[in-house]
């Protein structure tokens, strides 16, 4: 390509110098497209990462307390975990072997680590069991489950001795437990007695499964109840509701029945049962279990002749909230002493 120049001498004259572009020599390193092309060809390859850039790690700065091959082998080693605030603990040994302890599921349970969850210990004592079955609690024969729902409100708790009070020589106070009437939840609350003078509950109830004696009376040197103390409803004579939920024998200071109800939005795991029968009589031990709105059923059922019989659940079983649990039994004689229990948790 080609230009004209117009240029101006020293004298003033007009002169004309013809200029060829493609001819003309270009500068050092001046772009051309050949080097835009690569150029861009590099830029595509840096945009979707493909390129790979030469890195040194043992010329890369190390932080504080990095691991290196001196560290590593300085003697100061050891092993740590991180608790749930972050702080290191380290693997207790002996003689230079990991010393491990895995606690059983039931006991974080029971020492409370596992969240709404609550272990569930029952036992009871009948005895007298005769020929016909008759519950496993110290008031003797069938547990009134049908008397107990009709009547489901504020219970009374009295003794059929006035030494069961504040002055007395027997129990003072009592704290029982059960199941709200309203929403069907665990309640409980503490009673001060007045020997055979009934005291009416704060809470309603419609079920009632344990009592336990608090505190003594001012005269006590036994530390014991001195009566038979109930929690019931109806009609008080001499110290006893006609409709007994829960009694506390003398000198036991707690209740003795093997009947619970699975507290509203729980279900219950029973791990295991037992039966044991006093004595060389024969008895068949039944736990009766009633579904809400149902019957009575028969979930296991085991035969003594005198001793103990223990039944672990493999798996256990699973009772629904609302259910009555009822551990039950018959002997070959009357005055048949049989004790039962039941265990496992809720949740």
């Amino acid at each position: 390509m080609a230009r004209n120049e117009s240029l101006q001498s020293a004298s003033g004259d007009a002169r004309t110098l013809d200029v060829d572009v493609v001819s003309s020599v270009t500068p050092a390193g001046i772009s051309t497209e050949a080097k835009q092309d690569a150029l861009i060809a590099e830029l595509e390859l840096k945009a979707d990462l493909t390129e790979t850039q030469p890195i040194s790690a043992a010329a890369l700065p190390l932080p504080t307390g990095a691991a290196t091959s001196a560290i590593q082998t300085d003697g100061t080693q050891a092993t740590q975990f991180v608790d749930e605030a972050g702080t290191p603990y380290g693997v207790k040994h002996i003689g230079n072997k990991p010393r491990v302890s895995a606690t059983p599921y039931y006991v974080d349970i029971a020492e409370g680590n596992v969240p709404d969850h609550q272990a569930v210990y029952k036992f009871g004592n009948n005895d007298a069991v005769g020929t016909t079955r008759e519950s496993i609690w110290n008031e003797g024969g069938l547990y009134p489950w049908v008397a107990i729902d009709a009547a489901a409100g504020q219970v009374t708790v009295s003794s059929d001795s006035a030494q069961d009070a504040a002055a007395g020589t027997g129990a003072a106070t009592v704290q029982i437990y059960g199941i709200s009437s309203a929403d069907g939840t665990d309640q409980n609350e503490i009673i001060t007695l007045t020997g055979q003078t009934p005291v009416t509950s704060t809470l309603s109830y419609s079920r009632v499964f344990r009592m336990i004696c608090r505190t003594a009376g001012s005269a006590s040197t036994t530390l014991e109840n001195a009566g038979t103390i109930y929690a019931g409803t109806g009609t008080v004579t001499n110290g006893k509701p006609l409709i007994v939920w829960a009694l506390v024998s003398p000198a036991r200071n707690q209740t003795l029945q093997a009947v619970w109800t699975v507290p509203a939005g729980k279900t219950f795991y029973m791990t295991d049962a037992l039966f044991s029968v006093a004595g060389s009589k024969g008895a068949e031990g039944v736990m009766m279990v009633r579904p809400p709105g149902e019957m009575f059923q028969v979930k296991f059922l085991a035969h003594h002749a005198g001793g103990v019989d223990y039944i672990p659940f493999s798996f256990p079983l699973m009772f629904t909230a609302g259910t009555d649990i009822d551990m039950r039994a018959t002997a070959v004689a009357n005055g048949t002493d049989i004790g039962a229990t039941f265990s496992g948790w809720y949740e």
